[in-house]
């Protein structure tokens, strides 16, 4: 893989974690293809296009009542041909409510598709799986739930 196209995905990646958190659902939407795909909430949310994901995303989080920080790094991403490209992210992810004392805190993986179109990389699917995900109380930090993708595992 081209430095530069290594450099210009994580941009990507960043610009999708940047515009999801400050609410941008324009310019996050240009970040992907027309055909994109997403696959949310380990599977449970799925969406086969740019504008269903845009209106699930803008829909779910678009209030200001809701505070989100989407933290992706160890980037993992790997050339399959000149114009495609597919990558994982290691997300940790916080969400919070003020008006409701309550706050989610996580970490996931994110598997993504990149397609270069016209010189750009761009998403054309993305989608996690949760690691674990705390439910708080935000003024008191009390824990009020925890799930991990091991709970159902066996030791």
């Amino acid at each position: 893989m081209h430095p530069d196209d290594f450099a210009a995905i994580c941009a990507l990646k960043y610009a999708y974690f940047r515009h999801l958190d400050l609410k941008e659902f324009d310019q996050l939407a240009l970040l992907f293809t027309e055909d994109a795909t997403a696959s949310y909430q380990d599977g449970k949310s799925s969406y086969a296009s740019r504008d269903a994901i845009m209106e699930f995303l803008s829909h779910s989080m678009a209030t200001h009542d809701l505070i989100s920080m989407h933290h992706g790094h160890h980037p993992e991403i790997h050339l399959v041909d000149e114009q495609t490209a597919e990558g994982t992210w290691y997300l940790t992810d916080r969400v919070i409510l003020p008006k409701m004392d309550y706050e989610i805190v996580g970490t996931a993986f994110y598997t993504d598709r990149y397609v270069r179109v016209e010189g750009k990389w761009r998403i054309c699917h993305t989608g996690y799986l949760r690691v674990y995900e705390e439910h708080r109380t935000h003024s008191t930090g009390a824990l009020l739930r925890f799930t991990s993708r091991f709970d159902d595992q066996t030791a």
